[in-house]
């Protein structure tokens, strides 16, 4: 039996030299077979360009609102003036252009609130009767008022029946002021 193990530690050897150079040839010819050519791999390969410079500058709130009113002046030098027209305009005429070139327009004021809910109720009145309406939102040195005005229209004439129907109707007294567009702003929904 002493020469048996012997026999046995040979075939062992041998088993695991052959298995050495087995992984030894896989591990040398493997990444030759998948590994794809040398230009597959130059074509495949990728720069990271370098990070750009980036300059910090502190730039503080006084600056930047001094930035933004220069750009308003530049802004508001551009836009057209506006001529201010004071003119008395006939009833007679139907359709008359101001010195801006734009169509003279009236509204009929029929009255002012403070209250906003008032003025609401007095415009779905004059709007039951038939009538467009409106609320601005004027504020003068006693406070924020809501003005109820009927219009716009071209026609100062029928503006004036209306106003005068209005007032036997509402127990209001009215009265023709000149209609801008700009007003509008001011102009509360509904």
């Amino acid at each position: 039996m002493n020469g048996n193990p012997s026999i046995v530690e040979l075939k062992l050897k041998q088993r695991l030299m052959g298995m050495i150079v087995v992984a030894s040839l896989a591990i040398i010819f493997l990444p030759m077979l998948f590994d794809g050519s040398n230009e597959e791999r130059l074509r495949l390969t990728t720069t990271i360009p370098k990070p750009p410079k980036i300059s910090v500058e502190r730039v503080s709130v006084a600056e930047i609102k001094a930035g933004m009113k220069s750009l308003e002046a530049t802004s508001a030098a551009r836009l057209p003036t506006e001529v201010v027209d004071h003119r008395e305009y006939p009833a007679s005429q139907s359709l008359i252009l101001d010195e801006n070139g734009l169509p003279v327009g009236w509204s009929l004021q029929v009255s002012s609130f403070k209250d906003n809910q008032k003025a609401r109720r007095l415009r779905s009145e004059i709007r039951d009767l038939g009538h467009k309406s409106y609320i601005l939102e004027s504020l003068t040195n006693k406070g924020l008022f809501y003005q109820v005005l009927v219009g716009p229209s071209l026609d100062k004439t029928s503006l004036q029946k209306t106003g005068e129907e209005l007032a036997e109707k509402l127990n209001l007294t009215t009265q023709i002021t000149r209609y801008r567009v700009e007003d509008d702003s001011g102009q509360v929904g509904g």
